[in-house]
């Protein structure tokens, strides 16, 4: 004879109503990566998505930059593919410009970014700061260890180039590097 289901010995593992908050929880973690695949946030603040345009001050460095290289016989495109260097806090949410100097040997690199500020004061403070970071070691380490930087100001923009002859000893870096020492003024750490 059996015996009834309250006198039965119970079998081992975790009680019923612990198995169901953990198939509960896994539901709710489904839910919440299909909602963020399908781009439905939950509220949180998170980076803008999208870059405010930039202005009149970047369209004329951006001018400048293209006729100084063209003049110093580098092909220069407006590059299709996003690119972001390693940047100080102060330059995250800063408008920006990116020309790609074509170099045939590197194609992936030649990226110049032109940032710009509000003006030509707040432009000076934030190069400042950057050529800080840069030499400081939350900033050296978002670049090879004999990286070179061209940080120029032109008014209320600044003008950013970056390159290791060790990932790229490609001799024309080093001429790209000097062509663009010579737009606007330099900026010194502070």
């Amino acid at each position: 004879m059996t015996a009834p289901a309250a006198e039965r010995p119970r079998r081992g593992g975790p009680p019923l109503w612990f198995a169901l908050i953990g198939i509960g929880g896994l539901v709710v973690g489904i839910v919440l990566i299909a909602a963020s695949a399908l781009g439905i946030g939950f509220g949180g603040s998170g980076a803008p998505a999208t870059m405010a345009p930039t202005g009149q001050a970047a369209q004329y460095t951006h001018d400048l930059v293209t006729m100084t290289l063209t003049d110093g016989g580098f092909q220069v495109i407006d590059p299709q593919t996003p690119y972001r260097p390693g940047e100080s806090p102060a330059l995250i949410d800063v408008p920006r410009r990116v020309v790609q100097a074509v170099l045939p040997s590197d194609p992936d690199k030649g990226y110049v970014v032109i940032y710009e500020l509000p003006s030509n004061g707040e432009a000076d403070q934030v190069g400042k700061d950057f050529m800080s970071y840069l030499a400081s070691g939350t900033g050296a380490i978002q670049y090879p260890r004999d990286a070179q930087f061209v940080v120029r100001r032109v008014g209320s923009t600044l003008v950013f180039f970056s390159y290791s002859p060790l990932v790229s000893p490609d001799p024309e870096m080093a001429r790209l590097a000097s062509t663009l020492a010579t737009i606007g003024e330099s900026v010194t750490p502070s």
